[in-house]
């Protein structure tokens, strides 16, 4: 097939191919075949209405242009296996995206002229990936997990199994208390300055310098009234420096059975025989922890610095969908906080197309280490087994709270591709992980 190539740049290509009127004139009845079963002409059953009719009904330039387009369709795989054989013999050739097809050349008795535009992905110049690797993975450093951490983590344990008792008497610090409140300034009650039933931990804090200190000792059904001068430099601007009036009511007193760290205490959580079990099982914890985000912290800084040393023009095709995938990924993130999107976008006095700008070097920046760890698989030979897929896949499905009517309804072959280039990585690291 006669064919010419513009080579833009290294992520795109644009072929323009011409093909004989005699090769396109075989499918002139099936075009105008096709066209008959989607109108309607007086007189005929879809898709029963003779060449000259459609002709005449829709005009011989539509039953060309269908043509060539069923031509383009046919002949779309032969021409890029083509291109690829000729062109790209021995190197990379990988289109990327929907291509762009247009008819430039259409006419009775003329040849078709066609372009197709082709992203694709650029050459990858990769440095010395293992030295950089064995550079950095040098840089190992897991930190020792201390007793005041083990022992942090054991107070934890109890506190989540503390139970509140009421009781009858003044409230202490330590004590979980519920209270009407209001607060009053000038005389007028301040907005927003008023609860019901509201409970916190006395002593813990929360409230203005001093507040807490004038329910000590305070039972349940108690009212008290009471002044407070708030700092200059407090926190909420609004009550900065102004006397405020407060009227309290404790509504409940409740004081912290926290249970005693013993045996009993260790076989109420689980397969533990004692709490010397506890106890190893929770310093085990943090270093496996503490060994997974040294881990993390090691891939990403080998491949951060291999990016940094690799050569590649990055597509501006992966760029935009890495920037809409943040966006994505933002909008996602404030609906739990009850804003819509144009609400955060007003909240934070910016327009989508200003974050966009601001993303950009970072979603430069993913779409380049995205670009280096597919490179090193591909020169590695790395391929992730339908095992790992899969394993990829549902951990996919889990992180994103996928349920099961969503899942049926999702790109199935898009989210298996996307499992395999997790899949993918994980293996390259593991591979560049050995190299220490």
């Amino acid at each position: 097939m006669p064919y010419t190539i513009d080579r833009g740049d290294a992520t795109q290509i644009t072929i323009t191919a011409r093909v004989p009127y005699a090769e396109l004139k075989p499918l002139l009845p099936k075009a105008a075949a096709k066209i008959s079963e989607e109108t309607e002409i007086e007189g005929f059953r879809k898709g029963h209405a003779p060449y000259e009719v459609v002709r005449q009904k829709t005009g011989e330039f539509k039953i060309f242009e269908e043509a060539a387009r069923k031509y383009i369709a046919d002949n779309f795989e032969k021409l890029l296996a083509e291109v690829e054989e000729r062109e790209f013999k021995g190197k990379s050739f990988e289109p990327i995206g929907e291509p762009q097809v247009a008819i430039t050349k259409l006419a009775p008795g003329e040849e078709l002229e066609y372009k197709i535009t082709l992203p694709l992905l650029p050459l990858i110049e990769l440095p010395d990936y293992r030295a950089i690797a064995k550079r950095v993975l040098a840089t190992k450093k897991v930190e020792e997990v201390t007793e005041k951490e083990v022992q942090s983590s054991l107070d934890w344990l109890r506190e989540s199994r503390t139970k509140f008792v009421t009781v009858n008497r003044g409230a202490r610090l330590g004590d979980r208390v519920e209270i009407d409140f209001s607060t009053s300034h000038g005389g007028a009650v301040i907005e927003g300055g008023e609860s019901k039933n509201h409970p916190f931990t006395l002593g813990k804090g929360r409230f203005l310098p001093g507040f807490e200190d004038e329910l000590v000792g305070m039972k349940a059904g108690e009212e008290k009234a009471f002044t407070l001068a708030v700092p200059p430099d407090y926190r909420e601007k609004s009550f900065a420096g102004k006397t405020l009036d407060f009227r309290a009511t404790m509504k409940l007193v409740q004081e912290r059975d926290m249970p005693a760290w013993n045996d009993e205490f260790a076989r109420s959580l689980g397969n533990f025989p004692s709490v010397a079990a506890v106890e190893k099982s929770v310093r085990d914890g943090l270093i496996i922890e503490r060994e997974a985000k040294e881990r993390e912290r090691l891939r990403m800084a080998t491949v951060e610095a291999i990016a940094a040393e690799t050569t590649a023009e990055i597509p501006a095709l992966l760029v935009r969908q890495e920037l809409e995938k943040m966006g994505s990924e933002l909008k996602e993130s404030v609906e739990p906080m009850g804003l819509t999107f144009s609400d955060y976008l007003t909240h934070i006095k910016k327009t989508e197309g200003e974050l966009e700008l601001e993303w950009r070097p970072a979603a430069e920046r993913r779409v380049k280490i995205a670009l280096v760890l597919r490179a090193i698989g591909r020169r590695e030979g790395v391929r992730p087994s339908e095992e790992d897929i899969q394993a990829a896949t549902n951990r996919v499905i889990r992180h994103r709270g996928i349920r099961k009517e969503e899942f049926e309804r999702l790109d199935r072959r898009a989210l298996f591709e996307y499992a395999r280039g997790i899949a993918r990585n994980e293996k390259v690291f593991e591979l560049l992980e050995q190299l220490r």
